[in-house]
């Protein structure tokens, strides 16, 4: 390879080293920002916050849930009860129907007992919008 090709690689090199070092950095530096704000603006596990800056500036604070659930558990227990509606989902990939989930947990108590051991719900990543005027 030439001489002044393996130089630009070098050089070319260094500058992306050093721009993902920056990207690094910058990243924690907004992850780190965004964790204080969500601190500072309480919201439900699932919902949202604006609050609006003295200078226009808006901040959003966006909370919500990450489910993952045993379909299979699932959809065996619904097979023998073919009266009752089943939040899983048929398609060519199967998921759970996470609004039937939480309408069985409010309206059906004994099917979420049993379901609700194949699921697990975390929180998600809190979303912190930050709009500049």
């Amino acid at each position: 390879m030439d001489l002044s090709v393996l130089v630009q690689l070098s050089e070319l090199a260094y500058v992306l080293k050093n721009a993902r070092a920056a990207e690094a950095l910058a990243r924690s530096g907004r992850v780190d920002a965004e964790e204080q704000i969500a601190a500072l603006v309480p919201t439900e596990d699932i919902g949202q916050k604006t609050i609006t800056l003295s200078d226009g500036t808006k901040i959003t604070v966006k909370r919500g849930l990450n489910y993952k659930a045993n379909l299979e558990q699932i959809q065996d227990y619904y097979f023998d009860l073919p009266d009752k509606h089943s939040p899983v989902k048929m398609k060519t990939i199967r998921e759970l129907d996470t609004v039937g989930y939480e309408w069985i947990k409010q309206n059906d108590p004994e099917s979420f007992a049993y379901i609700s051991n194949f699921v697990t719900v975390t929180p998600k990543k809190v979303a912190v919008l930050l709009v500049v005027k």
